[in-house]
This record gives C-alpha cells, structure tokens and sequence, in this order.
C-alpha cells in the first residue's frame, strides 16, 4: 500500500513538470491558439455544413479554414479601407474649402490647437511656440517610422507567422476537433455529464460574447452614421466604423464620438442639429447596448449583465485584448465549477448525515 502511494505521488510529480514543460513550449504560441479556439468554435457549423456535403474531414476542414480566412481578410481590408478613405478626405478638408457640411475630424484637429493655445496661458511658453515644438514632433514621426522599419517589418512577419499558426491549428481543430472533446471528457476529473456541461458551458460563452458584441457594435455604429448622414457630417463611414470600434471597448463606448459631434455641432451655431443628435444617441444609439446587449449575452449565458461587465473590464486589465474572451469564459468556468462542487456536497451530505445517525445508535 506504501509503496503504491509513492508509485502515485511519483507519477503526479512527473505529471505536473511535464505539464509545465508543456505550457513552456506552447507559450509562445497562445495567442495564434487560442483566437484559433475561437474561430473553430463560432465556424464550426460552417464545417459541419461543408463536411456533410462532402464527406471527407480533411478537405471539408481545408475548405472552412479558407472560409475563415477570406472572412477575416474581407472585414480587415474594408474596415481599414473605410478608415484610410476617412483620414485622406479629414486630410483634404485642411487645404480645401470646405463644401458647408459639418467635419468632425477638422474640428478635432482645430479644437486640440484651441487646446494648446489655452494650455499656453498657463505654461511658460507661447502658443506658438507650443504649437512649433509639436508641430515639430509630428514632423519627425515620418523619421521615426523609417527609423524604425526594421522593428516594423518584424512585426509585420511576426504577424504573419501568428496568421499561419492560427490557421495550421484551425485546420486541426476542425478536423479532429470532436476527438479533442470527446478526450478531454474521459481526462477531466468529473463526471462525464459534469465535463459535457463545463465544456458546453465555455463554448455557449464564446459564442454569446463574441456574436453579442460584434451584434452590439455594427448596429450602434450603423446608427451613429445614420445620424451623421442625416445631420450632414462629412465621413458617416469613417465615423461609424470608429464608433463600432469603440463600442468593442467597455466604458470607452460611443460617446468616445457622440460627445465631440454634439459638441461641434453646438460651437458651430448649429443647436438643432445638436440637439438632434443629443436625443438620438440617448434614445435610439445608447439603450442598444443597455437593452439588446442583456439578451445577446446574458441571456444565452444565463450570466448577469454586471458580472459579465466586470469580467470584461477585468479580462482587459489582466490579459490584453485576449481578455474580452477569456474574462467571461473564465467567470462562466468558476460559476459551473461551483455548481458541481455544491451538487458533490450534497450528494455527500446524506451518506455524512448516515453515519452519524449509525455512530449514535451505539
């Protein structure tokens, strides 16, 4: 007996460096993996589609895992050619006459060279001095970048690499995914209902949060340059892309570009139209996120919408941008896992209230 509890505690030594080991190898790779662990779970249908009508698991995998990458090559090129349209014509408005349509991005531009020239009068420089050193600074940007191009150039192959490993261990885990799971349930120390429901549990999350805020985001983003559009502010497009993308970021949200239109709107002598947009994003923009968010997220996850907000904010502050996912399946993974724990103490609560019943008959 003695020398079985050593041969177990050996093997769990063994078993746990090696384990480590793993992780140390892996480590560098977490990113590609795990953003490959999502995509494989929000396009798994589109394999299954695929692989009913092929019948064959490695070219059905093959043909998603393109799917997958021209889907993400498509909303990038648009989303950065919606932005690069944006700036070029934010950029024109400086040397051109302006057409009498609204530009938030001369504004801003304007509205920080207001800000300088206030900043002066409490600094010992001039304005125009302040405006020359940082006019200055932004000159010498073009020097840093090609300064810096080596370090740019790894970057962009660095990037590359991550995109092919993200799509080599999509592939696999489209193919032999199933397997994968089907492992874990036999591996995992619970029972095999409770392991089904852990997993099952991570997946739902995954899914609710990413199709919850991306749902969220195009719509607040699509309403905000509607509202531009009506109003007259040059860039809807550009605008809206932005908004989308703030609304991807808990707290920062819309007002990131609400709150600057209505401000330019009303210095401009323009209070309809601000009050227009004021109303707009208070009643039509702003509950989108209070009210479809809830029932995107929280209610396929059956998670409060406060929980998940803090899981969110506490994703982001400890893992990056990994944390948008990782915060609500890590929270989503500790609520079942105390469920199983309080479904094991009951379950051993009577055999307990058993034996004592048996202790006290003697």
């Amino acid at each position: 007996m003695r020398h079985d509890r050593t041969t177990y505690l050996f093997l769990l030594c063994l078993t746990a460096a090696s384990a480590y080991g793993c992780y140390l190898l892996v480590t560098p790779f977490l990113k590609p993996i795990f953003f490959a662990a999502v995509a494989a779970i929000l396009f798994y249908p589109v394999y299954s589609w695929i692989g009913r009508k092929l019948k064959n698991r490695s070219l059905a995998s093959l043909l998603a895992t393109l799917v997958v990458v021209f889907v993400l090559a498509v909303s990038f090129a648009l989303l950065g050619r919606a932005l690069a349209a944006g700036i070029h014509e934010t950029y024109d408005s400086l040397n051109v006459n302006g057409d009498g349509r609204e530009r938030l991005g001369t504004y801003l531009l304007v509205l920080s060279d207001r800000t300088m020239a206030a900043m002066a009068k409490y600094l010992p420089i001039s304005a125009t001095d302040l405006r020359a050193t940082v006019t200055g600074q932004l000159q010498r940007i073009p020097a840093l970048i090609v300064g810096s191009a080596a370090g740019l150039l790894e970057g962009i192959a660095s990037g590359l690499v991550n995109a092919l490993i993200c799509a080599f261990v999509l592939f696999f885990l489209f193919r032999d995914g199933r397997n994968l799971v089907r492992r874990a349930y036999v591996l995992l120390p619970l029972r095999i209902y409770q392991a089904r429901r852990l997993l099952i549990g991570i997946q739902e999350t995954l899914r609710a949060i990413v199709y919850g805020t991306l749902a969220v985001a195009v719509l607040q983003g699509a309403l905000t340059g509607i509202g531009f559009w009506i109003l007259g502010v040059t860039s809807p497009v550009l605008w809206a892309t932005i908004t989308a993308l703030c609304a991807l970021i808990p707290v920062v949200g819309t007002g990131f570009v609400l709150i600057p239109a209505i401000s330019m709107l009303a210095f401009n002598g323009h209070w309809i139209k601000a009050l227009i947009l004021l109303v707009w994003g208070l009643a039509v923009v702003h509950p989108v996120d209070n009210f479809l968010r809830p029932y995107l997220i929280g209610g396929r996850t059956k998670l409060s919408t406060l929980f998940v907000f803090f899981s969110l904010l506490g994703g982001l502050q400890a893992f990056g941008t990994l944390g948008v996912f990782l915060g609500p399946v890590i929270l989503a993974a500790a609520l079942a896992l105390f469920s199983f724990l309080r479904e094991e103490t009951r379950r051993a609560t009577p055999s307990v209230e058993m034996s004592r019943g048996w202790v006290r008959q003697f």
